[in-house]
């Protein structure tokens, strides 16, 4: 007999396979199957992880040691996995974004009420260590009151899998690449958005139906001020960027992925620097940087065990989807745009 909780991942891609090398460190759980349509290349990924291989979630969705499904697959997918994975009473871990519209999420939210499980959405940067560390700094109050943010994240176009320049599975640069930025700074200013105004295209990649550049600029119910780039335009061989700043009445934290010492605090009174090694959230319980992919999964699986709500559940994440939306129709419109969104 074991305790363990039975995980089953839908995807073996660059995030399916992240997530399946995460798993094996989180001693609560045992990844027992994979689940993906080419069953061949699923059998060679569960090949080398040691799980069984399965081309068909039904099947798996029928094994009573099966407690989580960890949904790792292209965004329009997203809905038809996790709904029915709830529908059979398995708690779900889903990739961001959470859905492609509202209704979706709305649905996928509904699911998550009326089967009595567990629902989180992987916002992962609110577990990475860099992140993390400015939180923490700006709910200390080491900035004052933040007013001003701005964030840019990119690089090259993700040729190595198709399905992002396809805008009907991926929802283009916006709803995929600035989500992650969009969810952050709903954290960190403790805010929703109210408005938005979002310059969305494509400016490099001509020959794709996903636009390859966002201009996104927030004002949140605080009165905050922030703006998010996101890009997919840069050159082939250029390193994939993270950046931000936020300004406060007292001071400003900056990050930037490209310096060695990548967290820096500027006050009136002294320049403060963090690197890697002094980055984690809580010193006495992860002493070393930890991988972010175990932080968030991890933290489910917490959720799970003693029956907490995530810290990205299904309401959370859909006030993200629901900015980027609002971004992509105020660049149709070329207007800001107010939220909440009549419809989706």
């Amino acid at each position: 007999m074991t305790d363990k909780l039975g995980v089953a991942i839908v995807g073996y891609g660059f995030m399916g396979t992240t997530h399946l090398s995460a798993w094996r460190y989180i001693n609560e759980c045992e990844v027992k199957a994979l689940i993906g349509r080419n069953i061949e290349k699923v059998r060679e990924v569960s090949k080398k992880f040691g799980v069984e291989a399965y081309n068909n979630i039904d099947e798996v969705l029928k094994r009573k040691d099966i407690d989580i499904v960890d949904v790792c697959t292209p965004t329009s997918t997203h809905a038809s996995y996790s709904i029915t994975s709830m529908n059979a009473g398995k708690h779900v871990f889903l990739e961001k974004p959470i859905a492609l519209t509202l209704k979706e999420a709305d649905a996928i939210i509904e699911a998550s009420i009326k089967n009595n499980v567990k629902l989180m959405v992987g916002h992962v940067l609110r577990f990475f260590p860099e992140y993390m560390k400015a939180k923490e700094l700006i709910d200390r109050g080491m900035v004052g009151e933040p007013v001003i943010a701005r964030t840019f994240r990119g690089g090259p176009i993700p040729e190595w899998s198709p399905w992002f320049l396809d805008k009907n599975q991926s929802g283009g640069v916006a709803i995929d690449l600035a989500i992650h930025d969009v969810d952050y700074l709903m954290w960190i200013f403790n805010s929703k958005v109210k408005r938005v105004y979002g310059v969305v295209r494509k400016l490099v990649h001509k020959d794709i139906t996903a636009e390859d550049f966002a201009l996104i600029n927030l004002r949140f119910e605080n009165n905050g001020i922030a703006l998010v780039e996101a890009s997919w335009a840069l050159p082939k061989m250029h390193p994939f960027m993270m950046n931000f700043e936020v300004d406060g009445t007292n001071g400003m934290i900056s990050f930037d992925n490209q310096s060695p010492v990548p967290v820096k605090l500027i006050t009136s009174e002294s320049i403060s620097g963090f690197s890697p090694e002094s980055l984690p959230w809580r010193p006495a319980v992860h002493p070393f940087p930890v991988d972010p992919f175990y932080r968030e999964l991890k933290h489910f699986v917490e959720c799970i065990k003693e029956d907490k709500t995530p810290m990205t559940d299904g309401e959370v994440a859909r006030r993200s989807l629901e900015v980027c939306i609002a971004a992509l129709k105020s660049a149709e419109l070329n207007m800001p745009v107010n939220l909440p969104l009549k419809e989706g």
